[in-house]
């Protein structure tokens, strides 16, 4: 039998009273979040995700159904250290969202908050991560759903650009971005120029073959010496391949405009400090390259056969070899002589 014609679950005004009521108890008992959209960029050629971007950010209240805390596997020890697995339930009112895409004209165009996009939760300075919308529950109580639940966990930041605007969120590039350190010295401006890079400016520099490179200044230091370091990230080039910065040329400040020399760019190889890695304070790179070789011998040249068998370059040498009845055809960068009973190569 059909249900009694008079009584309705989809009355309008009820409706109405329903949604009324959710979006008010969220203004009195929610957060003001930030609501961070993801820009994705893709390679041109493959069309592969090669890094994202935020350069958004919106305030939008919404309410924790978490209410003991975190959720979760919190805080575990793996192989690869400390790790802190956070999850949270937000909850969204269609309206508030629909008043809050329309509100702006911003750069959200989705019809519902997208997984992949962030939201900034300032009581504890953290940023969730977007897994899964669920917009389906609570399940047609009056023949409407009225609220988005996003599942959420911990962001992990790999060098994302941030770039909101909003200093309190844009401090987690600079915390974090992988930077290459570089000493810089003898400034020259001219009388429209700023008394020193800006943080957060970009700059650039001119290589041979009309390539730049760019790099965005996330810090500047100065040393006890007096010598001034910049933190370099998100290092780009015109032409998209990879380049290095090179020592003993000017960069360039593009809103400062005001050009360094860079004098030092510290890498691996420097064994007098380690300045590499100085947003990860976990990074043992630096010794692993310089202690390594107290630990392992690199001096050979062929590891998996005869130590003294060494072959390669561009000057071709053919010697006798008694034991076959063709020559013994060599590639070398010298002059090598052959010993044909033991087959082994002695540099002259």
């Amino acid at each position: 039998m059909p249900t009694n014609v008079f009584f309705s679950r989809g009355v309008a005004s009820e409706q109405n009273l329903y949604e009324d009521i959710i979006v008010e108890s969220m203004k009195i008992y929610g957060q003001d979040l930030q609501y961070i959209p993801r820009a994705i960029i893709r390679d041109q050629l493959l069309n592969d995700v090669v890094t994202s971007s935020f350069s958004d950010a919106f305030s939008i209240e919404m309410y924790i159904s978490n209410t003991d805390g975190f959720e979760g596997d919190q805080s575990i020890m793996s192989k690869f250290g400390l790790e802190i697995r956070d999850q949270a339930t937000f909850i969204v009112a269609r309206r508030s969202w629909e008043r809050f895409v329309g509100l702006y004209s911003n750069s959200v165009e989705t019809v519902r908050p997208m997984e992949g996009d962030l939201l900034y939760y300032p009581p504890t300075k953290s940023f969730f991560e977007i897994k899964f919308v669920e917009h389906e529950r609570p399940f047609y109580q009056l023949n409407n759903l009225v609220v988005y639940q996003l599942q959420c966990e911990l962001f992990e930041y790999s060098n994302e650009r941030f770039e909101t605007g909003n200093s309190d969120i844009d401090v987690i590039q600079t915390n974090n971005a992988i930077s290459v350190i570089a000493e810089i010295r003898n400034p020259i401006g001219t009388a429209n120029s700023a008394p020193d890079f800006v943080v957060g400016e970009q700059v650039a520099q001119g290589l041979s073959g009309g390539v730049f490179i760019f790099a965005e200044i996330t810090k500047l230091v100065t040393e006890a010496d007096g010598s001034k370091l910049a933190h370099l990230s998100n290092i780009t080039t015109s032409d998209g391949e990879y380049h290095e910065f090179q020592e003993g040329v000017r960069i360039a400040g593009q809103v400062s405009l005001i050009t360094y020399t860079l004098y030092k760019l510290y890498d691996l190889d420097d064994q007098t400090v380690d300045e590499t890695f100085p947003n990860d304070n976990s990074a043992q790179n630096w010794e692993f390259e310089n202690n390594a070789d107290s630990i392992i011998d690199f001096s050979e040249n062929n590891p998996f056969g005869d130590p003294s068998l060494s072959l390669g370059g561009n000057v071709f040498t053919l010697t006798d070899n008694p034991l076959v009845d063709r020559g013994l055809f060599l590639v070398s960068t010298t002059a090598w002589s052959v010993d044909t009973t033991l087959i082994t190569v002695d540099k002259e």
